[in-house]
């Protein structure tokens, strides 16, 4: 098994980054703000009831910290799967024989593992909470999918989004979505496909054997347990 090792680094720091910690940018930001919220996000059709837990594409969609997650998932994923003509930082010697090869895809896939988990949970005011990792999962799926069935998979579980009651529903839909679109286009090993649709289920699976709710970074979870 051979590791570039500077360029693993750099994909693990990306992936395993929480997000958490980039909200302290975002608390400087609200400071220096004007209290006063834009007129527009206060219209009854932008606002959700408290506890709500469907994803909003508006408020999603408006949160510069999704697009943070969507472009350092998909570089550190690149980095550690390989793809778009990037080399990937961990490989077996040329003429490695099969089982070698299986263990560096499971070394691949069991990093990404670990930063799903790192961008599902949160621990606030000593409860553990776990969050949807929508737009990080999307960056995932660049590697893992392919760049075309990534687009489409993501372009189409927006699209049917208002059929999800939670986000159980969604990342369940998207998880489908990534194996389908995956399987049509074919442009990367049909077992990175079915790893992209597993780390969808991951959070909720989470969220279901813990009996807590799966949140939405948009909004804190509450923490009651569901069941």
């Amino acid at each position: 098994m051979l590791f570039d090792l500077a360029p693993l680094l750099l994909g693990l720091l990306l992936l395993w980054f929480p997000r958490q910690l980039m909200r302290l940018g975002a608390v400087v930001r609200r400071h220096r703000a004007s209290s006063a919220p834009a007129k527009w996000k206060s219209e009854p059709w932008n606002t959700q009831e408290p506890g709500d837990p469907r994803l909003s594409f508006l408020l999603e969609f408006t949160k510069g910290r999704n697009y943070s997650d969507l472009l350092r998932a998909a570089a550190g994923s690149l980095v550690i799967v390989g793809g778009l003509g990037i080399q990937p930082a961990i490989s077996a010697a040329s003429g490695s024989n099969r089982m070698l090869m299986q263990q560096v895809l499971g070394v691949k896939l069991l990093i990404l593992l670990v930063a799903v988990l790192i961008q599902t949970m949160r621990i606030e005011n000593r409860r553990l909470s776990f969050f949807a990792p929508v737009f990080f999962l999307a960056g995932l799926s660049v590697s893992l999918c392919g760049h075309w069935a990534a687009l489409f998979a993501f372009i189409l579980v927006w699209a049917v989004n208002p059929m999800f009651k939670s986000a159980h529903g969604f990342l369940a839909g998207y998880g489908v979505l990534m194996a389908l679109f995956g399987y049509l286009f074919r442009d990367v090993d049909v077992r990175l496909i079915l790893g992209a649709a597993v780390l969808c289920l991951v959070p909720v699976m989470l969220s279901l054997l813990t009996r807590r709710r799966l949140g939405v970074f948009t909004r804190k979870p509450t923490h009651v347990r569901t069941g």
